[in-house]
């Protein structure tokens, strides 16, 4: 439980009065008979003002504590409201996040099978020029020796 100065005040404050109490001659004091002026109601004989001072001071004392103590439990209460909205709004934000994500993967997947798609007929496509090369050559290397042979027959061979 934390302390702030104001309780630490009050508290301090009892104790002295506490201490105060403690002699008898201080006890007498407060209550000893006093005559009371109170503006609008009147005159009061033989009233022991100590005591009432002590009994207002304690009330005063209790009453502060309480609200201390109201508006302490309200901050924390609000505190624990913000807490749960934040966890609340991470929560929120992870599904978000992993939506994403999902998204994100789909499409590099998709993409990949595009790019493979493409591989794979350019493959087909390079693998059927590469035949037709090879038939080329073998053409151009049969015409070369129809050639060849030809020249031998019409030069004399």
């Amino acid at each position: 439980m934390k302390f702030n100065l104001n309780t630490l005040l009050l508290a301090l404050l009892a104790i002295l009065t506490i201490i105060f109490l403690v002699p008898g001659d201080n006890r007498n004091t407060l209550t000893a008979p006093h005559t009371l002026t109170l503006p609008g109601l009147g005159t009061f004989e033989r009233v022991p003002v100590g005591t009432y001072l002590l009994v207002a001071w304690l009330v005063t004392a209790l009453l502060y504590t309480l609200i201390n103590s109201v508006s302490r439990l309200r901050n924390q209460a609000d505190s624990a409201k913000l807490l749960r909205d934040m966890e609340s709004l991470r929560i929120n934000l992870d599904k978000a996040e992993g939506s994403r994500f999902a998204e994100l993967q789909t499409y590099l997947e998709r993409r990949l099978n595009e790019l493979q798609t493409q591989i794979s007929a350019q493959a087909s496509e390079t693998t059927g020029q590469a035949a037709r090369m090879t038939t080329l050559r073998n053409e151009l290397a049969a015409d070369l020796g129809q050639m060849d042979n030809y020249l031998k027959r019409k030069l004399g061979e």
